[in-house]
């Protein structure tokens, strides 16, 4: 077996991110070459496990250089990231692959998020937590049996004042969709990690892969929701209301008209995003039928990386 550190994804890898339960949207070229498009500071790069000629695993990564010095991640952004390959024995090579840039001089840290369980041989890491709605049984059972009766009454309350609710198919909606972005996250005091290119970016690559669904009422858009489709998974991505689609409850009609679109088109599971376990969020998306399902993030440092952690943590000792 051999492993390469390319520059692109190599021909073959979606292939077996479209065979792997183990691969998600993020490991997909879609992802990958919209993050490095609009994220020009940020490097893609791919280590890659091959027998012969043929490629039988992948994990792709980032780097963010800081002058001389760099960090890698897999995936940035909290995204997840990792090894997908045809058996253990290239997964676990092309983790010890990864993990060998820890011990390069210049590196500051190595991590990746391991949302499918791929990493024992990473021992430790940080738990996460998302919420994951079971969509197996339809629309018409999550509707009636696990979104809260509050939820529901919320959603039918948005479409009798007059909201409505439907996929995007004009790229120029995304545009309108990161003024209601940018705006929630500005009264949030917090400041976008994207430019809107890689919401475009996102569009113009991602066929059925990436969906936009708008709340409007009366021509006004007062919020959407950017999903994204892989294998009979959905992930919800940056779903955001103005607060005149917060007074009229837009958040509830947009969630449960992308499970009912995504039921009808087959897919099994949602997955509602982290939680950053605040209260609040969780109940929210238990509310709409969402139950805990936890994943890990692993960091390993370098001599630099470690230095810089132990003096920030005597900092915040203070």
């Amino acid at each position: 077996m051999e492993i390469v550190i390319t520059d692109t994804l190599p021909a073959g890898v979606e292939e077996l991110a479209r065979a792997s339960s183990r691969a998600t949207f993020y490991h997909g070229r879609t992802w990958l070459e919209s993050v490095a498009a609009a994220h020009p500071r940020m490097a893609l790069r791919c280590a890659v496990a091959r027998r012969g000629r043929e490629p039988i695993g992948y994990l792709p990564f980032f780097l963010l250089r800081y002058g001389p010095f760099l960090r890698a991640w897999s995936l940035p952004f909290g995204t997840y990231g990792g090894p997908v390959a045809v058996d253990g024995e290239a997964e676990t090579a092309l983790l010890d692959r990864y993990a060998r840039l820890a011990r390069d001089v210049r590196t500051l840290e190595a991590g990746w998020v391991d949302f499918a369980g791929s990493g024992a041989a990473w021992s430790g890491g940080a738990t996460a937590q998302t919420h994951l709605v079971d969509l197996s049984g339809g629309f018409d059972a999550l509707w009636k049996e696990r979104f809260a009766r509050k939820r529901r009454q919320y959603a039918r309350g948005a479409e009798r004042a007059g909201v409505t609710v439907a996929r995007s198919v004009d790229r120029s909606d995304v545009r309108a969709y990161y003024r209601v972005y940018a705006a929630r996250l500005a009264l949030l005091g917090a400041r976008s990690p994207h430019p809107e290119r890689l919401f475009e970016e996102l569009i113009a690559r991602g066929g059925e892969g990436v969906r936009l669904y708008l709340a409007r009422r009366a021509g006004e858009v007062l919020g959407g929701h950017f999903n994204f489709y892989h294998r009979d998974s959905v992930i919800a991505w940056y779903n955001v209301t103005t607060p005149a689609g917060d007074d009229v409850r837009a958040g509830s009609l947009l969630y449960a008209t992308c499970m009912r679109e995504a039921c009808a088109d087959g897919f099994r599971t949602y997955n509602l995003g982290g939680s950053l376990d605040k209260a609040s969020l969780i109940r929210y998306k238990e509310s709409l039928g969402g139950v805990p399902y936890r994943y890990t993030t692993h960091r390993r440092f370098g001599a630099l990386g470690r230095l810089a952690w132990g003096v920030a943590r005597v900092r915040r000792g203070r």
